[in-house]
């Protein structure tokens, strides 16, 4: 790719990021939620080329059937010259997202996008089909799912569906007034179209149930999302500490890695240790153990950083390495004040530490007391591997111990 092409996308994409409408430079969670993403538009396209070949094969045993019935004369060139072009249309936007979904997926508002071509498309459907005597206004309720399915908020689910029913009311209106020609339809009469009562119930009634199906579906899909996502904590957090889990601290570690590759950014890794935990154990009892871990734990989240952002989440990853020992991954985090990071993120990883092991010492149980030993490593200074990082923040993490205990030992 030529130089000039590459400076314009790093351009275009740093312009539209600034307006709030690309998500570039993804922390790794939110490239866990864009993976979600791109699963969830995949089969959203699967599912419309499925509709599409339904309506295809509709389209051919209908007008095969009224050909042979004597009824295709009263279809209009026209008419058929605009159902053809909109399924065009629509094919050509599913092949783009159907190709590009990957890229598409960083835009913030490409869901909402597609949703709205679609309704764009069955409101040309409905109305060179008939208009208020079209049977398709039930895809309508189609789309209000698939907005469910792809949308986070409830009230853009809702949305979507008002839009449904206000669209479909002004199309009807256009043609009871004849502001736009309403289309005839064989074996259909054509003047309940200009029927007031019949318009009005026709459109409250597909407003009713487009409503009605937006209200459920975004309920539904809500208590799917709880529970998938309670399944998931369980899966990556420890019960106990109610922080990540070994497990989830080499994955996110990784993909850490791979994206500070990617776009040229430091994080680091900090390991700690509780100072005398087994002492502390064998003198007040493993039940006062746990109440110190679930305490350090409780440091550890007031410290982190958050995003709120819809839905929120963790910047920071703390995590229960093992036993009495824990591990957090700093993203866009440099070792000390002053060297390169993102102004949003950037903070200072030895102050981090500093300041986690005061808080730690301030801890108090029960008036027993604790402290905590804290080993610091950076990418790429320390590492570059899991493994590599591991082993320099555990090394510091050990000579933090060996140096006297509660105190913040940086990588050699």
């Amino acid at each position: 790719m030529p130089a000039e092409r590459i400076e314009m996308m790093v351009w275009f994409k740093s312009l539209i990021k600034r307006f709030g409408v690309y998500r570039g430079d993804p922390t790794s969670h939110e490239l866990e939620m864009l993976g979600e993403s791109q699963i969830r538009m995949q089969l959203v396209v699967k599912t419309r080329w499925m509709l599409l070949t339904l309506l295809t094969l509709y389209g051919m045993y209908a007008g095969g059937f009224m050909y042979f019935s004597g009824n295709a004369a009263d279809l209009q060139l026209s008419q058929m010259l605009a159902l053809g072009g909109a399924m065009v249309a629509v094919v050509a936007y599913n092949l783009f997202y159907h190709r590009y979904v990957q890229e598409l997926s960083h835009f913030v508002l490409i869901n909402h996008l597609q949703i709205l071509l679609d309704i764009l498309f069955v409101t040309i459907l409905i109305h060179y089909s008939g208009g208020a005597l079209s049977w398709f206004w039930a895809v309508y309720l189609v789309i209000t799912l698939e907005a469910s399915f792809l949308l986070e908020r409830r009230g853009d689910v809702w949305f979507i569906g008002a839009v449904g029913g206000l669209i479909y009311g002004a199309v009807l209106t256009a043609e009871f007034y004849s502001i736009i020609p309403p289309i005839c339809m064989p074996l259909i009469d054509p003047s309940l179209q200009h029927n007031f009562v019949y318009v009005m119930l026709r459109w409250f009634w597909v407003s009713l149930m487009n409503g009605t199906m937006a209200i459920i579906s975004a309920y539904l899909m809500a208590i799917i999302r709880k529970r998938e996502n309670d399944l998931k904590l369980m899966v990556i957090k420890d019960q106990m500490t109610k922080l990540y889990n070994r497990g989830y601290f080499f994955k996110t570690l990784n993909s850490e890695i791979q994206r500070s590759l990617r776009y040229n950014h430091v994080f680091s890794v900090i390991f700690l240790d509780l100072d005398n935990f087994k002492k502390f154990n064998d003198t007040y009892g493993h039940l006062e153990g746990d109440r110190l871990l679930k305490g350090v734990a409780q440091v550890f989240r007031d410290n982190i950083r958050r995003s709120e952002t819809e839905p929120p989440y963790d910047v920071d990853v703390p995590c229960r390495y093992g036993g009495e020992e824990f591990a957090i991954i700093l993203p866009e985090t440099p070792l000390e004040s002053g060297l390169d990071g993102d102004s949003s993120l950037s903070i200072d990883a030895l102050g981090f530490a500093e300041r986690i092991r005061k808080d730690v010492e301030l801890l108090d149980i029960d008036g027993r007391k604790a402290t905590v030993s804290i080993g610091v490593a950076t990418f790429p200074q320390h590492g570059t591997t899991p493994d590599a990082l591991v082993k320099a923040a555990d090394d510091a993490l050990y000579r933090a111990k060996n140096g006297g205990k509660n105190r913040v030992e940086l990588a050699q």
